[in-house]
C-alpha cells in the first residue's frame, strides 16, 4: 500500500492521511500534519478514497528578507528571547505591567522604578519593551547590567563607562553617541547652555569649541583611561559616585535641555549581582552607589549638602552620609535639579532591594509574577503558528493542551518564561525531526 494517501481518522490524533503499512496491514504510518507515526490499522477510521498528495508549499524554500525574519525569530526564541522588531508582539499576560510602566515614564515625579521578579520571569524582556517605549517617548536611552567580573557596581566610573558605550540619542531619526551629540555643538548646529560652568564637561565643550579636542580628552568622556585632565576617568576608586552621578545628570540635562529630549532613562538589569564581590566594603560602595545614583534620579533636596570627613577620614555628605570623593569632594551628586534623569533597576529578590525600597518612600515597583496558564497558552499557539510558517510543522490542535499541561508546564515551573518558550521550539523540533516517534517519545529527548 505504500505511495498511496488514504484519509483516516485517529481517536486520539485526529485526522491525516496513510502513507503505507505492514505486517500484513496490521500497522499504519499516518501522516498527522506535520509529524508521521506508526498506530495500529484497527484505531484507524477511513473517511475518503486514496487520493494524490497535495503539491508541497515551496514558499519559504528561497532565503529571502521575509524568511530570514521568521528564521531569526525562530532562532532567538530558541536562545529564550525575542528580536527588538517583535518585543511587542511577544509580550503576552503583562498588560498591566506594560501600563505601570507607561505611566512610571510620564510620570516626572518619579525618578527611580524597581522591576522585581524571579530568574526568567521576563525582567530583561521587559527592559527592552521600556527601552522602545522610552525611544518612542522622545528619551536618550542606555541599558546596561550589573556585571560582577567588572565589578562596575562598586567602581563607579566603571559603570559610567559602560553607560556611555550604550548611550542611544534619537536626533532627526538617527541614533547619536554622546561624541556626535557634543561634534554637533562643535559644529554650532546646537547652542548648549546646560554644560557651560560643569566641572568636567564644561571644560571639555570650551576645548571641542577651539578645535583643541584630543582623543584623550574623548577617551576621558566616554569613561577610558585617559592622560586626559578634563575628566577624572582614571579614578577606577570605589569612593567616586559623586562623579559618576554628576556627570550621568549632567548628560540627561544636556540632551533634555540642549537637544529638545524628555531626558535619560537608564535601564539597569541584574542589580542582584551586586552582591558578588571580592571584599565587604565593596558591597558598601554598590549600595552607596545605588543610592546616590536613586536620590540622583529622584531630585532628592539632601543633595544639596556639604561633605565633612568621619573618623576613618572618609568623605561623606553633610545630609545623605553618602561617600564623596577625597580628591573632588565639592562635586556634587547632581549636575542640577531637575536632573531629567530616570533610573530602572531590575533585579530579583535580594538585599539589595531591600535596600532600595527603604532609601525612597513610596518607591514605585513593578513585581513580575508567574504568567497565568491562559497566557502561556497564548505564547504557546504563538510560537507554534511561527514555526509552522518556516518549517510547515505543528501538532495537532487537540493536543496543544496535553502539551502545555503534561510537557512544558513541567519545564516552566523548574525554570522561567526563557526555559517555556525554549521547551517550546525543542518540543517543535522533535516532532519535525523524529516524525516516527509518537510524542510521548519527547520526555526521552528532553533537553530544557
Amino acid at each position: 500500500m505504500a505511495g498511496t494517501r488514504v484519509r483516516t481518522l485517529h481517536p486520539r490524533f485526529g485526522e491525516g492521511e496513510i502513507l503505507e503499512t505492514r505486517f500484513g496491514g496490521f500497522e499504519a504510518r499516518v501522516d498527522f500534519g506535520g509529524f508521521a507515526v506508526w498506530v495500529p490499522a484497527v484505531d484507524l477510521e477511513t473517511m475518503e478514497a486514496p487520493q494524490e498528495p497535495a503539491p508541497r508549499d515551496t514558499t519559504n524554500d528561497a532565503p529571502d528578507e521575509k524568511n530570514l525574519a521568521k528564521r531569526s525569530l525562530i532562532e532567538s526564541l530558541r536562545l529564550g528571547i525575542v528580536p527588538d522588531a517583535e518585543l511587542r508582539a511577544w509580550t503576552v499576560g503583562r498588560d498591566k505591567e506594560m501600563t505601570a510602566l507607561q505611566s512610571w515614564l510620564d510620570n516626572e515625579e518619579h525618578g527611580s522604578l524597581l522591576v522585581e521578579g524571579r530568574y526568567g520571569a521576563g525582567k530583561t524582556h521587559l527592559l527592552r519593551c521600556v527601552r522602545g517605549m522610552a525611544e518612542e517617548a522622545g528619551f536618550a536611552v542606555a541599558q546596561v547590567r550589573v556585571d560582577p567580573g567588572q565589578e562596575n557596581a562598586s567602581f563607579p566610573l566603571r559603570f559610567y563607562r559602560s553607560v556611555m558605550a550604550a548611550l542611544r540619542i534619537p536626533r532627526d531619526g538617527a541614533v547619536l553617541d554622546i561624541r556626535h551629540a557634543l561634534c554637533l555643538v562643535a559644529e554650532g548646529t546646537i547652542e548648549t547652555t546646560s554644560l557651560d560652568g560643569h566641572p568636567f564637561l564644561g571644560a571639555l565643550l570650551e576645548k571641542i569649541r577651539a578645535g583643541e579636542d584630543t582623543e584623550a580628552d574623548w577617551g576621558g568622556l566616554l569613561g577610558e583611561r585617559s592622560e586626559s585632565k578634563l575628566i577624572p576617568s582614571a579614578l577606577d576608586f570605589t569612593t567616586v559616585a559623586n562623579i559618576s552621578c554628576n556627570l550621568l545628570s549632567a548628560i540627561s540635562r544636556f540632551v533634555s535641555e540642549d537637544l529638545g529630549l524628555r531626558g535619560l532613562v537608564l535601564l539597569v538589569d541584574e542589580v542582584e549581582t551586586a552582591e558578588v564581590r571580592r571584599y565587604h566594603y565593596h558591597w558598601l560602595r554598590t549600595l552607596n552607589f545605588l543610592r546616590g545614583l536613586s536620590l540622583t534620579a529622584n531630585d532628592d533636596p539632601d543633595l544639596e549638602e556639604t561633605t565633612r570627613r568621619d573618623e576613618k577620614g572618609t568623605r561623606r555628605g553633610t545630609r545623605t552620609g553618602l561617600v564623596y570623593s577625597g580628591h573632588h569632594p565639592d562635586v556634587p551628586y547632581t549636575a542640577g535639579r531637575p536632573s531629567h534623569l530616570k533610573v530602572v533597576l531590575a533585579l530579583t529578590e535580594c538585599r539589595v532591594s531591600g535596600h532600595l525600597a527603604e532609601w525612597r518612600d513610596g518607591q514605585p515597583r513593578v513585581q513580575l509574577s508567574d504568567l497565568e496558564h491562559g497566557a502561556l497558552q497564548t505564547l504557546f499557539r504563538n510560537i507554534t503558528a511561527s514555526y509552522a510558517e518556516l518549517y510547515h510543522v505543528r501538532p495537532p490542535r487537540h493536543l496543544d493542551r496535553w502539551l502545555v499541561d503534561a510537557v512544558l508546564m513541567d519545564a516552566f515551573r523548574a525554570g522561567s518564561i526563557r526555559a517555556f518558550g525554549k521547551a517550546t521550539v525543542e518540543v517543535l523540533d522533535f516532532i519535525r525531526h523524529h516524525p516516527g516517534e509518537p510524542l510521548e517519545a519527547v520526555e526521552a529527548y528532553r533537553t530544557f
